[in-house]
């Protein structure tokens, strides 16, 4: 389900205010592996999360 979260919000059917709570951590965990895996910019993890991306 992370996955799905993540997905839409990549695509902008969703915005990270619809999230639910209990899933915004295990999203932002697959939000920034996809920036590791260069399949996002950090830049888009920012504009999407609205936090910053860091390193892990």
């Amino acid at each position: 389900m992370n996955e799905i979260w993540a997905n839409r919000l990549v695509a902008g059917t969703k915005k990270w205010a619809q999230v639910p709570p209990m899933r915004k951590a295990a999203v932002k965990a697959v939000l920034a592996g996809r920036v590791a895996a260069g399949e996002i910019s950090p830049e888009q993890y920012t504009a999407i999360t609205g936090y910053a991306y860091q390193e892990q």
